[in-house]
């Protein structure tokens, strides 16, 4: 699968990036799928030129303080990039800064649904329950997001950082 344009992750640090960054590598060997940092993404698919990206998102993140992101239970979806994902909480600091991407970037997208994707790919049922039980369906889990990182879509193992930017 293949991301279009460019895309603004959100990043867990320390011991939260460890713990999931080793649970996808694990869930895509064991599933041959691929590989990824571990993100919520806050805003995707923006098919602008790459000097507008950042000039937008330097924008963004003025003025804007770190936060806390709290991970919950496990969702799926039959959709590529959704295919098993730990759901973020809605607080109102991460929906405020999705709502300012969106207006800053101009785009009118579905309702933003905040969640860190644990594997990609098409699977039956039976792979994610088996998955779901074998690590669990609680994955609380909190983070401080300190900064908004510009990714350059393509093919998933293309993905590369354009920019990160701090928040204060």
């Amino acid at each position: 699968m293949i991301s279009k344009g460019y895309t603004l992750w959100l990043v867990p640090a320390g011991q939260v990036f460890k713990k999931f960054n080793a649970l996808i590598q694990k869930l895509a060997k064991e599933n041959n799928a691929p590989v990824f940092c571990p993100h919520i993404t806050l805003l995707g698919e923006i098919m602008l030129p790459r000097d507008e990206c950042i000039k937008k998102t330097i924008e963004l993140v003025k003025d804007q303080k770190p936060f806390t992101v709290a991970l919950e239970t496990i969702g799926y979806q039959d959709y590529y990039f959704r295919t098993l994902f730990v759901y973020a909480k809605k607080s109102p600091q991460l929906v405020k800064l999705h709502e300012r991407a969106k207006e800053i970037f101009n785009m009118k997208i579905p309702p933003f649904m905040p969640h860190l994707s644990l594997l990609y790919g098409l699977f039956p049922q039976e792979i994610k329950d088996k998955i779901i039980k074998e690590i669990g369906k609680d994955q609380s889990a909190e983070f401080e997001i300190g900064k908004v990182i510009l990714i350059k879509g393509g093919e998933i193992k293309d993905w590369k950082i354009v920019a990160e930017f701090p928040l204060r």
